[in-house]
C-alpha cells in the first residue's frame, strides 16, 4: 500500500499489491497513465517506503531499512532510470568520468566485466562526450552502463523507450534482452507493446490495483506496420506557416552537427500534420525555430504573431512540458486566459479540456501529485484553449498508453477542424492514421 499525502488530499497510488520480481528477468509494469507503475518503481528501488506492507530485496527489508542502508541500497543494489534519459547524469561529467566515479563509489564488483559491458552496450566509442552529445538511445544504454559499474544486478525503469524512435528504442531492447542473459534483473514500467512482446513477466495495474491479466495477451504481437502517404497542403487558403531555407547548425565538442538544412515548409489552416522521424533527426529544432525559441542561421519564417506571437497564435506542447509547480492542474490550463484576460468567459472551455483530456478529477492536484502522461495531458489542454492558430506538438503521445494516445490525437483533430493548424513532431508511426499528412525528417532535412 502507498498513499500520498498533498496539500489538496490523498492519493491512494498502490493499494494491495502483491508480486514476486524473478532474478534475471524483464518484468513490464504496465497500465494507463496515473496507474501506480511510477510509484511501484520507486518503493522498489528504495526511493520511497510503502504506506504498509513489505518490500524484500535479497534479504534487506526495504521498509524497514535506515537512510544509510538505502543509499548503499541504492547504488550497489537496485539502480533506478528515470523517464527523461537526461536525468539521469550530472550535465558536467562525461561518460566516463560517470563510470569511474560509480566504480569508486562501491567496492563490490560489477556482475559484468567492464570491457564486456560496453561492449555489448555499444557506448565504448562514447567515453569522451558528455551527455548532452550523446542521443537519447545512447543516454539509456550509458545510463545502464553506470548502474550496473556500481554494482548492482537489478535495475529499475520508468519508461526507458518513451523518448526514442523505434531503431533507438529497438537497440536498447535488444540491449536489455543480452543484459538479461547474463542474470540481470529488469523491471520497466512501460506503455510501449515492443517492450511487453519481449518481457518474460507482466504486472498490469489499474489505479493502483493489479489487474487480472492473461500472460499470453501481453506479448501481443507484432506491431502494425502503417504506411505513410504524403498529401499535399491546400492550396486554397494562405498558409498560417511559411518557411524557405531554414538552417540550424550547432557545435558539439569538436563535432559540428547540421539539425536543420535547407528546410521549407508550408502549412495551412486547419491541418493536423505530423513530422515523422526519429531521435536527433531535428525535429525538436525545427519546433524551437518555428516557435522562435531558437533563430536559424538562415532562412525566412513568417508566423502567426510575428516576431512575439501570443498564446492565441502560436501554443507549444514541448517534451519538458513547462507546468508551473505552484499552481493546480486545473490553474495551469487557465493560464493563458489569465494573461489574457479572458478566464471568466472561458471557463466552460476550460471544463471541457479538462473532461475531454481525462483530467477533471485532477484539476485540483499539483502537477507533481500527478503522472507523467497527465502532466503532458495537462501542458495539451493548456496549449489548446485559446484555440491558436498554430499548434506545436513535440511528441505529445510519448508518456501515454494507447487508450490516451487516442484522446490526445482525436482533442487535435476536434482543433484542427475548429481552425487551429497542428504540428505534431514524433517517431511513433502509429500516429500516422490520425494526420492529414505526414513530413518526414532525416538528417535535419525534410525527404
Amino acid at each position: 500500500m502507498k498513499t500520498y499525502r498533498t496539500a489538496t488530499g490523498e492519493v491512494r497510488a498502490l493499494r494491495g499489491i502483491n508480486e514476486t520480481f524473478p532474478a534475471g528477468s524483464l518484468t513490464a509494469v504496465v497500465g494507463p497513465s496515473g496507474s501506480g507503475k511510477s510509484s511501484l518503481l520507486r518503493l522498489l528501488a528504495g526511493l520511497d517506503r510503502p504506506t504498509s506492507g513489505t518490500i524484500r530485496v535479497g534479504d534487506l527489508a526495504v521498509e524497514r531499512a535506515s537512510s544509510r542502508t538505502l543509499r548503499r541500497f541504492r547504488r550497489t543494489v537496485v539502480g533506478y532510470l528515470f523517464q527523461r534519459p537526461s536525468d539521469n547524469f550530472l550535465p558536467h561529467l562525461t561518460v566516463s568520468d560517470h563510470l569511474r566515479l560509480a566504480g569508486r563509489l562501491t567496492h563490490r564488483p560489477p556482475r559484468i566485466a567492464p570491457e564486456e559491458l560496453l561492449e555489448t552496450l555499444g557506448i565504448a566509442h562514447r567515453l569522451g562526450h558528455l551527455p548532452s552529445e550523446l542521443s537519447g538511445g545512447e543516454q539509456q544504454r550509458a545510463a545502464i552502463a553506470e548502474v550496473l559499474m556500481g554494482g548492482a544486478e537489478t535495475i529499475v525503469a520508468d519508461e526507458p523507450t518513451a523518448e526514442l524512435d523505434s531503431a533507438s528504442a529497438s537497440y536498447v531492447l535488444e540491449t536489455i534482452r543480452h543484459l538479461v542473459e547474463a542474470g540481470v534483473t529488469f523491471v520497466l514500467a512501460t506503455h510501449d507493446p515492443a517492450v511487453m512482446r519481449r518481457a518474460d513477466e507482466a504486472l498490469e495495474l489499474d489505479h493502483g490495483v493489479r489487474r487480472a491479466r492473461p500472460r499470453s495477451a501481453t506479448r501481443g504481437t507484432a506491431g502494425e506496420r502503417v504506411a505513410s502517404a504524403t498529401v499535399e497542403a491546400d492550396e486554397s487558403e494562405p498558409p498560417v506557416l511559411r518557411a524557405a531555407g531554414l538552417s540550424k547548425t550547432y557545435r558539439r565538442g569538436e563535432e559540428l552537427v547540421h539539425a536543420l538544412d535547407d528546410v521549407d515548409l508550408q502549412l495551412a489552416p486547419g491541418e493536423l500534420v505530423g513530422l515523422i522521424g526519429r531521435s536527433g533527426s531535428g525535429k525538436t529544432t525545427l519546433l524551437n525555430v518555428l516557435a522562435g525559441w531558437e533563430h536559424p542561421d538562415a532562412g525566412s519564417l513568417e508566423r502567426p504573431g510575428g516576431a512575439a506571437p501570443g498564446w492565441d497564435d502560436i501554443a507549444v506542447v514541448p517534451q519538458k512540458l513547462g507546468l508551473l509547480e505552484e499552481l493546480t492542474v486545473r490553474e495551469n490550463v487557465e493560464h493563458p486566459l489569465r494573461l489574457a484576460g479572458a478566464l471568466e468567459e472561458a471557463s466552460e472551455r476550460v471544463d471541457g479540456l479538462l473532461e475531454r483530456l481525462g483530467l477533471s478529477h485532477l484539476q485540483g492536484r499539483q502537477p507533481r501529485e500527478t503522472s507523467l502522461g497527465e502532466q503532458q495531458r495537462a501542458a495539451l489542454a493548456r496549449a489548446l484553449v485559446r484555440s491558436p492558430r498554430l499548434l506545436l506538438a513535440d511528441e505529445p503521445t510519448g508518456h501515454q498508453d494507447a487508450g490516451f494516445a487516442a484522446t490526445v490525437l482525436e482533442a487535435m483533430r476536434d482543433a484542427a477542424s475548429a481552425g487551429t493548424t497542428c504540428l505534431v513532431a514524433t517517431h511513433n508511426e502509429q500516429v500516422l492514421r490520425h494526420l492529414d499528412r505526414a513530413l518526414r525528417i532525416a538528417d535535419g532535412r525534410l525527404v
